[in-house]
């Protein structure tokens, strides 16, 4: 949902798409074999499993109350709004900055804000817009009464918490500044 349009034609700064996800904890299982990251943090403990302490320095890893989801894979949500809204998009760069953990099963969403787009003329790669986008992962509502209230510019929902901040760059061949 948002207002960016499909195919990216007419893309102008100030608009926006969000996709909502919640991921399981299949997919972290999923992706995590998929990367190879087998931290602990991503799996549930047991009281028999000894594997959120690392042995070899005799220190406990940090617990937390569920298993949390891979920053990269709550990244992907990006991604996926790029992709999905404009077919043959290329993306060219992202930041990112992790908040705070989100928690298998949590429902979060992903949102891609336009700041800025620059037209590219070039007889090599047939010309097409460069656009630049606040990214965020964000979910509604507050975390246990604290004031996560995070009101930017790319953040425009009031009782939002702020899980993930970034920017990309994408390359949109074949499109247009109107």
């Amino acid at each position: 949902q948002g207002t960016i349009p499909s195919h990216g034609k007419g893309i102008r700064v100030g608009q926006f798409a969000e996709l909502p996800r919640t991921y399981s904890q299949n997919d972290v299982n999923t992706f995590g074999t998929l990367i190879g990251d087998f931290n602990p943090v991503h799996f549930p403990a047991s009281t028999n499993d000894n594997s959120r302490h690392n042995n070899d320095e005799k220190q406990q890893l940090p617990i937390y109350e569920k298993p949390i989801v891979h920053g990269i894979l709550l990244s992907s949500l990006f991604s996926t709004i790029f992709g999905t809204l404009i077919p043959g998009c290329i993306y060219r760069s992202q930041s990112l900055k992790f908040h705070r953990p989100v928690y298998v099963d949590e429902e979060v969403y992903g949102r891609v804000v336009v700041k800025r787009v620059r037209q590219i003329n070039s007889t090599r790669s047939g010309g097409g817009v460069l656009c630049t986008c606040a990214t965020t992962v964000n979910k509604l509502g507050n975390l246990g009464g604290e004031n996560n209230n995070t009101i930017s510019d790319t953040n425009d929902k009031e009782d939002d918490v702020l899980f993930i901040s970034g920017e990309a760059q994408v390359w949109l061949p074949g499109v247009t500044v109107q």
